[in-house]
């Protein structure tokens, strides 16, 4: 037999809400002499969405047709959000369920009282977003002041108590996985080693995230994005500003901490790679990672992202090498009432003012096709070399390890001192062979292609081998060879 539903929630456990208990006592109130009810009871959830796990089982139940009525202490108990209200109110209708509210008094069936409830719920949204902002402000201001805001710590990081301008907050120090993070920065730096590398390796020991999860490439790219495990010094501020990030460092400039960012997560979804709208904090504690080191994998990572990404677009075969001349940000083609025009990506994420709906991309391949194609009649042969792309970057990284052993010689005792020595020897030998290799490279050359002949795939590929990159500033274009 249908019964009734009585609904209860409390989001947080304060001296100014009224509690579950009493939100029960006052619906009873209402209910009838043999009316039969239970009780649905959300303890700790939010009203700004509908995933509660009572409320997902009262409208199971009411979807099974075993409920008749729904009653609340308040229209804001079930629903702080108009559209879920309304999304409810159809479910309740269509279901054949009545629904009251022990505070708000008014006849729910006709019209004039349904719409009393959606102008309530206006203002009950209206003040759950006004409360969110508050306390957004609020957790702004003491981030710029270098305090905690909470959350979970970040992968090698444990967050202790502290005082910090007289006041309690917390700070982060080094945990057991800390040194799993300096040796992955200084693995990755080698030419051998990628993300997918180095998450296999953390998954095999044993190692999990910060949340208890298996390390993927993309989690593990999110760590040594993060500067909060740089030893940040002047070099990685002006990285950081470079990416749109708004500095809140005092004078002197801090040396040797961390770097936290903050962000307005309605406004910023790509955390480490557009910084805009992110503030970037000095942190109370000291990096793990040398700021060398750092900056370094991050132009390993941005060099591999655009290798991966890079030339994707299906709509025109100047994707990969087409950039907005302000802001950098790669031009796309989108689809307009008859042609095909190309945008700034940064100018539809909002961070740019340049290059809008200029150029189409009929007209900017017609234009750049000619100077290729002149350009391939001036050249009988393209040379080429068979050296592999990451010896360069393999012995750089071995020079700068063997800097750092040669480092810490002068600071080692006689026993240690050995093994450094021996260590930087076998770099160095390394270091000879590659040199070696590298002079023995197999040079040649290959017959150039007929651009007219080309086919779409043919012409992204011979596009992306000739140009640097190709800037759109107006209605100009500037193209740079390599």
């Amino acid at each position: 037999m249908p019964y009734t539903a009585i609904y209860v929630r409390q989001s947080a456990d304060r001296a100014d809400s009224v509690s579950l208990e009493t939100q029960e006592a006052l619906c009873r109130r209402d209910l009838t002499e043999h009316e039969e009810a239970r009780v649905f009871s959300d303890r700790g959830f939010s009203g700004k969405n509908t995933d509660r796990p009572a409320l997902q089982q009262m409208l199971s139940e009411i979807r099974a047709g075993q409920i008749s009525r729904v009653l609340v202490y308040k229209l804001d108990r079930i629903s702080r959000n108009l559209a879920d209200f309304t999304s409810l109110l159809t479910l309740f209708q269509a279901q054949g369920t009545a629904f009251s509210s022990h505070t708000e008094r008014f006849e729910t069936g006709t019209p004039m009282g349904q719409a009393m409830q959606s102008l309530l719920m206006v203002f009950a949204q209206l003040e759950r977003e006004t409360i969110s902002g508050r306390v957004r402000d609020a957790a702004f201001s003491r981030a710029k002041m270098g305090f905690d805001t909470g959350g979970a710590a970040p992968f090698g990081f444990r967050r202790e108590p502290a005082l910090l301008h007289g006041k309690r907050t917390h700070i982060l120090v080094p945990d057991e996985h800390a040194d799993a993070v300096r040796e992955a920065f200084a693995q990755y730096l080698q030419a051998e080693t990628s993300l997918c590398t180095l998450a296999g390796s953390w998954n095999r020991a044993g190692i999990h995230t910060a949340r208890g999860g298996r390390w993927s490439s993309a989690t593990v790219g999110r760590v040594l994005r993060n500067p909060v495990y740089v030893q940040a010094d002047a070099a990685v501020y002006a990285f950081l500003s470079a990416r749109g990030a708004e500095l809140c460092t005092g004078e002197p400039l801090p040396q040797g901490h961390g770097v936290t960012l903050y962000a307005d997560r309605r406004v910023n979804h790509s955390r480490f790679t557009d910084l805009h709208g992110v503030l970037a904090v000095p942190a109370a504690h000291r990096g793990l990672i040398g700021a060398e080191t750092w900056l370094m994998c991050q132009q390993k990572l941005t060099a591999s992202n655009r290798q991966r990404t890079r030339g994707k677009g299906a709509n025109t075969w100047l994707s990969g090498i087409l950039f907005c001349a302000r802001c950098g940000s790669a031009m796309t083609a989108v689809r307009g009432r008859s042609q095909m025009y190309l945008v700034c990506s940064g100018k539809k994420r909002g961070i740019c003012e340049g290059a809008g709906a200029v150029w189409r991309v009929q007209e900017a391949e017609s234009l750049i096709g000619r100077a290729i194609a002149e350009r391939l009649s001036q050249l009988a042969e393209y040379p080429f070399s068979m050296e592999s792309p990451g010896t360069h970057a393999e012995t750089e990284a071995l020079r700068l390890r063997r800097e750092k052993l040669l480092r810490a010689l002068t600071d080692s005792d006689d026993a240690a001192a050995a093994e450094l020595a021996e260590a930087a020897a076998r770099l160095t030998a390394r270091i000879k062979a590659l040199e070696e290799r590298a002079a023995r490279q197999v040079t040649g050359a290959i017959t150039l292609p007929d651009w007219q002949a080309c086919d779409f795939s043919a012409r992204k590929t011979v596009a992306q081998i000739l140009f640097r990159g190709i800037w759109a500033e107006g209605s100009l274009l500037h193209a740079v060879l390599k």
